[in-house]
């Protein structure tokens, strides 16, 4: 794993596990980062602030990080974690992504995404981070899964995954279907409604793994406020997708009043 992929991965386990490390340091100027619950954060004293919170929180939650994956480029650097908090002597486990825009051997902003529900039992509306993007290089299997989604074709989007492939929700690790029937339905699920409209902002591509952040702004037949969120699609060796993991905050059709 190169240096800043490295660098950024270390400080986030050990913000988590207790050790906390310089995230400081990974700025090529004044830290900025943006989180589902805090909005984005800038400047050293805010940041500060953050970090000494979030190490708070995490020790009262008997928190520890795993981490699942790195996406990285020369642009931009995403990793994936499973963070497990203890509430009440119940292990919660919480997929996290975190991306980092890339400036030379430092980081000029991060972005985490997860979904809040497990933390809050509800969803929050996280409004866009980032502007639209038209030259994306991303895989035509990705180009195909969003149009398919977008057109709530559930037969469509089964033809791009291995037999063994799998769909993992924001809502937690255990939420993840597996298989043709699994995957069957989850997404005659979720597209019962109609299509679900990602337009996308970034792509962060390495040949394997392709993470797309995006701005969702329509579920099914409902009109929505716009919303970020990330997800990682990983490629077989037969260039089908493997995996669809998936970290936004957005509430299903039947949870919206």
């Amino acid at each position: 794993m190169e240096r800043v992929a490295t660098a950024i991965t270390h400080c986030f386990m050990r913000l988590v596990n207790g050790r906390p490390g310089s995230f400081e340091s990974l700025f090529a100027g004044e830290p900025r980062i943006n989180t589902p619950l805090h909005g984005e954060i800038r400047g050293r004293r805010a940041f500060a602030g953050f970090i000494d919170e979030q190490r708070r929180l995490l020790s009262e939650e008997k928190a520890r990080a795993e981490l699942f994956a790195i996406t990285a480029t020369g642009e931009r650097i995403v990793a994936e974690f499973l963070l497990t908090l203890h509430r009440g002597g119940t292990p919660v486990v919480i997929p996290i992504a975190v991306a980092a825009d890339r400036t030379a051997d430092a980081v000029s902003m991060i972005r985490v995404y997860y979904s809040s529900w497990p933390l809050r039992g509800r969803h929050r509306i996280r409004p866009p981070i980032i502007v639209p993007a038209a030259d994306l290089v991303e895989p035509a299997i990705v180009r195909a899964y969003t149009a398919a989604l977008k057109r709530g074709d559930t037969e469509a989007v089964l033809t791009l995954f291995e037999e063994d492939g799998y769909a993992r929700e924001p809502s937690g690790a255990g939420f993840r279907h597996e298989g043709v029937e699994g995957l069957r339905a989850f997404y005659s699920e979720i597209l019962a409604d109609g299509g679900i409209s990602l337009t996308h902002c970034t792509a962060t591509f390495d040949g394997t793994r392709c993470a797309v952040e995006y701005t969702c702004d329509r579920w099914g037949t409902e009109a929505l406020p716009p919303q970020a969120g990330m997800a990682v699609y990983e490629l077989s060796g037969n260039g089908r997708l493997a995996a669809a993991r998936i970290y936004d905050d957005i509430s299903p059709p039947g949870e919206r009043g």
